[in-house]
């Protein structure tokens, strides 16, 4: 199925949730995603993240926050504490994969090397190690250690 976004962005544009949200959920997940994350760059309000809260208060899912924190990091990055509602959304990622995706973790040793040092740097080398655990090999938490010793 072809995404028309047109129509969907017309809604979320005018707050007319509930009918994008039954729009939004005919669409392929990772096809939208990508999608408004594309978007997102050519819009000058986070409306398409307040859009995605939206649906997470509705049902919270790995998915979604995953692109709220996309979403976030990338096209919104400029807005005041994104990157600190960034944390919030991969801290819940975290608790929903039960400390077990090595992608959500790293996303944490991302966000200390961002310019606001939005992780803690105790919690940052606690998740490196955990990273470590999990995969012995993993090269991004290896070179985290590696450049702060």
């Amino acid at each position: 199925m072809s995404i028309d976004h047109t129509y969907l962005m017309k809604l979320i544009e005018m707050n007319r949730y509930a009918k994008a949200k039954t729009l939004f959920e005919t669409y392929n997940f990772d096809e939208l995603s990508e999608e408004l994350i594309l978007q997102a760059f050519d819009h000058e309000t986070d409306i398409l993240y307040q859009f995605v809260c939206h649906l997470i208060e509705l049902n919270e899912t790995l998915q979604l926050h995953h692109l709220a924190f996309i979403l976030l990091i990338h096209p919104f990055c400029h807005y005041d504490r994104a990157y600190f509602r960034a944390y919030d959304h991969v801290q819940r990622t975290i608790l929903l994969t039960r400390h077990q995706d090595v992608g959500f973790l790293e996303y944490l040793l991302f966000l200390y090397e961002v310019p606001d040092r939005v992780t803690p740097k105790q919690e940052a080398f606690a998740v490196a190690n955990e990273i470590l655990q999990l995969e012995p090999k993993n090269r991004v938490a290896k070179e985290f250690l590696k450049e702060r010793k």
